[in-house]
């Protein structure tokens, strides 16, 4: 195979499961990054060739994340095919489309050609469509069969997690065909072979073999009478979330996927799974955040632009902030002291809505919390919020006495700091629960529109509260 250069990916392989000391991973990657720019600089490129090929491919795609992408590609290049695919898939998606640029089409095939389908499939799906039916012109037919198929299917369902990577024998095999079929698979397909699935003579999933069980029968045994009938499964279209979910709820290794008639079209290996939780980890944190900006995005204009419109809203409804200070100026005015205590009151609703909701969001995320309970969560939060709150409060008019020696706006600070902290509890509890139930990304409720609605709502509890005990001579 034969990258822009004319040169060849090496045929040798690097050692088997190699790894780098766990509790010094950080630092042994900085080094190697360091060291292989060194050399990349120098153009030792053989020293460098031996000293990649001893790494596992995760090591290797964090060492190279520093490098620019001329020397990630310089680097792939020098790697045997197998581990270089391997490095590629380990790759975030946004370097991987840089790569392909600098590698010729037919390095590129080869390359995918080498992974598994389901990663294969991410790859081709992330470049541009002309260089995408470039390179699947120039795979194998079997392979280019497989990435096309998974391509159809939307990447967040379960059609676009599976690996087309598995062993089917039907209902009437004996345990001596399911051997054979094994024997017969390509050996790195069989690294993740768990279980064979049972289909029918339709081609519908009707049980599966757990591989062990298997070797313990007698070859003569119909594979009816070893397989586990109606096995976990799920249809093509189910959102990604919620095969995490259903995977975790029922600890799957591996989780068939079938169509609309019930034929077996692929299977879900839990890594790809961790993937997927990972993914909407870092979804839901950029919502926390108020963005969703790519976390690997490096231009400052890009992330500037992300980050905008969340900031502008947040503007937005601080400026309603300050006109909604304007309408109690003549509070403000009698009583100076009012002002000292109104970022504390704003900080302890936002702090609590924030905490609540990522407790919330969290749960909704793993499946602890039940949607369709919203009475039991927004009794438990108020009960803790009275708790929190009621201590918080206190120890409030303590200090209120002392700074400013005025019992009356001590009071008020009291009762305005305990009623804002259930307020925001309340609404970090329920905006999640509704929007969730609504179809709308829960995380979403963590953003600029708690923080700011309890910032509105803590100025007119606190100063509302100030007024009214104003008029009635209690301040």
């Amino acid at each position: 195979m034969t990258d822009d250069n004319g040169g060849r990916f090496p045929e040798t392989e690097g050692t088997d499961d190699p790894f780098l000391d766990p509790a010094q991973l950080g630092r042994q990657w900085h080094e190697h990054a360091v060291l292989f720019e060194t050399l990349l600089d120098e153009g030792r490129d053989e020293e460098l060739a031996a000293v990649a090929r001893d790494l596992a491919p995760g090591d290797l795609s964090e060492i190279v994340r520093p490098l620019s992408f001329g020397d990630t590609a310089r680097v792939i290049q020098l790697l045997p095919l197998d581990l270089a695919s391997d490095v590629l898939v380990e790759i975030d998606k946004r370097s991987v489309g840089v790569l392909m640029e600098l590698l010729s089409i037919d390095a590129v095939a080869d390359l995918i050609e080498e992974m598994p389908s389901d990663e294969a499939a991410d790859v081709v799906g992330e470049m541009h469509a002309d260089q995408a039916r470039e390179v699947l012109a120039a795979m194998e037919p079997e392979e280019r069969d497989e990435v096309t198929e998974l391509l159809q299917y939307d990447p967040d369902t379960a059609g676009g997690l599976m690996a087309k990577e598995f062993i089917t024998v039907d209902k009437t095999a004996i345990c001596l065909d399911v051997v054979k079929a094994v024997r017969a698979m390509d050996e790195d397909d069989r690294e993740a072979l768990h279980f064979i699935y049972v289909t029918d003579e339709d081609g519908q999933l009707v049980g599966r073999i757990p591989l062990v069980e298997m070797l313990m029968q007698p070859w003569s045994t119909p594979v009816i009478k070893v397989m586990e009938g109606d096995p976990h499964h799920v249809e093509v279209d189910l959102d990604q979330e919620q095969v995490a979910q259903f995977v975790m709820a029922h600890d799957l290794l591996t989780l068939p996927v079938v169509d609309a008639d019930g034929q077996l079209r692929g299977v879900i290996h839990a890594d790809d799974v961790l993937d997927v939780m990972e993914e909407e980890a870092t979804e839901d944190f950029g919502h926390f955040a108020g963005t969703r900006e790519d976390l690997g995005e490096t231009s400052p204009l890009k992330v500037a632009r992300a980050r905008m419109p969340w900031l502008l809203a947040a503007l937005v409804g601080q400026i309603g902030c300050v006109f909604l200070m304007s309408h109690f100026e003549d509070a403000l005015a009698k009583v100076v002291a009012l002002s000292f205590f109104i970022p504390a009151i704003m900080a302890m609703g936002g702090n609590t809505g924030i905490q609540t909701s990522s407790v919330v969001v969290r749960g909704l995320a793993t499946g602890e919390v039940d949607v369709y309970n919203l009475s039991k969560y927004l009794i438990r939060e108020l009960a803790t919020s009275v708790m929190t709150g009621g201590l918080i409060a206190l120890c409030l008019y303590v200090v209120a006495r002392l700074v400013v020696g005025n019992e009356g706006l001590a009071l008020v600070l009291m009762v305005s700091m305990l009623t804002v902290i259930i307020f925001a509890a309340m609404v970090g509890t329920a905006v999640p629960l509704l929007l969730h139930r609504l179809g709308v990304d829960p995380a979403l409720a963590t953003g600029p529109f708690i923080t700011t609605s309890n910032d509105v709502m803590a100025i007119v509890i606190y100063l509302g509260m100030a007024t009214l005990m104003l008029k009635g001579g209690a301040v």
